[in-house]
């Protein structure tokens, strides 16, 4: 494995880490709730641990409004009914909930309930606890990180970093704690738990410990995740939230033609919206979302492309929107999507050993130039990557059990080198080596095959399977 892919991931585990809320075992976070609502909290009954919340619950954002939002918060008596936050353009509170949750395909009852059990403030007339709303970036026992105090940033970091949680579970990995369903995992409480779902095991990411509210281990301990499952499940059935969605113009052409609410991307969960460059339109669906573009048309985005898509940061990224549907690769093995950016071309490849990896730039043009994944390199096995030095960027690849990799520099262009001169070069140091950035593809030469470098030559030789270094 690549050293600098692990150092990446290592980089996020850290990140995340320092986002969750957990707490010691016995450490568990003063109660925010008035002695009147803990009486009324006591009815809420109990829930299943091992089942907090379904994933379509979480997933449930749809067409829950800000005036609903607005609505609910009045007839609790919040002091966020009359909130704006002054960092933040004096959005009001309901606004800045929809919003981020919408942003980041998460239920806003849902981060209402986060915001209850964290904080209180939504059945509370004070603005106690507001610099901490979500409890994101505030783990129990320490004081909050800078970086997320403000009611605002607290919604976005809480909604962001649940999204984060859910990504690593869709695409079959662990959270950053540990969780997946069905595994069996402890709580802090402690409690045996099996998630049954993805949303329960992201609960347990966020709130490591189950709470009084689940009868099936005994615990007493106020809150927990099963206090949020249970305030989530007394909003969203106090009123009726959303309401219709509607498809129209390019996007319902091509979302009939994908087999409408019955096809790959199920029904609508928002009506149409402008995207925030303010150039495209789009609608989620429960499987995907269909983006239009005046110049790209309205192309579908689905499954394991669209998490990597969403990772980059949707049409604002460096991707740029959809040019075509996702479709199957040549070779039958894996499914694609073509983007674009300005004049800039990308792409994202999936396949199910290699995951979901985006190429673009003159990288994307080289790969191209190469016969994409049924050429030398096969598929990509990252994303594009700035290397150590600052200098250039990379893609690696693999066919078969053969790795390598497309390197680009201003000065150089973008080149590929594989096989066993790729690995010769990385033994060297890679680009940090004597011998620098590749400037050729490998080409053949009377030995066998050779790559040049800006310093050198690296030379396979067929009949001893060896690799020579010639220095310039």
């Amino acid at each position: 494995m690549d050293l600098r892919l692990t150092f990446r991931s290592l980089v996020w585990v850290l990140s995340a880490v320092l986002l969750t809320t957990s707490c010691g075992p016995g450490d568990f976070p003063e109660d925010p709730r008035s002695e009147e609502l803990i009486v009324l909290d006591s009815a809420l009954g109990s829930v299943d641990m091992h089942n907090l919340m379904s994933d379509t619950d979480i997933a449930g954002y749809q067409t829950v409004t800000p005036d609903q939002v607005q609505s609910f918060l009045a007839s609790k008596g919040s002091f966020l009914a009359g909130y704006r936050d002054p960092a933040l353009g004096n959005k009001t509170a309901a606004a800045l909930i929809v919003e981020r949750a919408t942003a980041y395909r998460i239920n806003p009852v849902y981060i209402l309930a986060r915001i209850e059990t964290e904080s209180g403030l939504i059945r509370s007339g004070t603005s106690r606890n507001l610099s901490k709303a979500t409890g994101c970036g505030c783990p129990d026992g320490s004081g909050c990180d800078a970086a997320y105090t403000g009611f605002g940033k607290q919604v976005e970091c809480s909604a962001k970093t649940f999204r984060n949680y859910l990504h690593d579970l869709e695409a079959g990995r662990t959270t950053v704690s540990g969780w997946k369903a069905g595994v069996a995992k402890n709580t802090l409480d402690p409690c045996t738990v099996r998630p049954a779902n993805n949303a329960t095991a992201a609960l347990y990411t966020y709130t490591p410990w189950v709470g009084a509210y689940a009868s099936q281990c005994g615990t007493s301990a106020w809150g927990g995740s099963s206090l949020v499952a249970l305030l989530y499940r007394e909003f969203r059935d106090s009123r009726s939230w959303g309401g219709s969605c509607g498809v129209g113009g390019a996007i319902l052409t091509r979302y009939n033609q994908l087999g409408g609410a019955g096809g790959v991307l199920g029904a609508c969960t928002t009506s149409e919206l402008t995207t925030p460059d303010g150039v495209g339109r789009y609608n989620h669906f429960q499987k995907g979302s269909i983006y239009w573009t005046p110049e790209t048309g309205a192309w579908e985005v689905h499954g394991l492309i669209r998490a990597r898509w969403e990772s980059l940061g949707w049409e604002t990224g460096v991707l740029g929107y959809p040019t075509t549907g996702e479709m199957t690769t040549p070779d039958g093995v894996g499914r694609f999507n073509h983007f674009q950016k300005g004049a800039m071309l990308g792409s994202i490849y999936w396949t199910p050993e290699t995951g979901a990896w985006e190429v673009h730039g003159l990288i994307h043009e080289k790969w191209a130039a190469l016969d994409w994944e049924r050429g030398v390199l096969g598929y990509p096995i990252s994303g594009e990557t700035a290397t150590p030095d600052g200098v250039g960027r990379f893609n690696h690849f693999k066919k078969g059990t053969v790795l390598g990799s497309i390197y680009w520099t201003p000065a150089t262009g973008a080149w590929e080198v594989h096989g066993r001169i790729r690995e010769k070069w990385a033994e060297l140091g890679w680009e940090r080596s004597t011998l620098g950035y590749p400037i050729s593809d490998e080409y053949a030469v009377s030995a066998g095959r050779e790559s040049e470098f800006q310093k050198g030559f690296l030379t396979f030789h067929a009949a001893t399977g060896t690799v020579s270094v010639r220095v310039k």
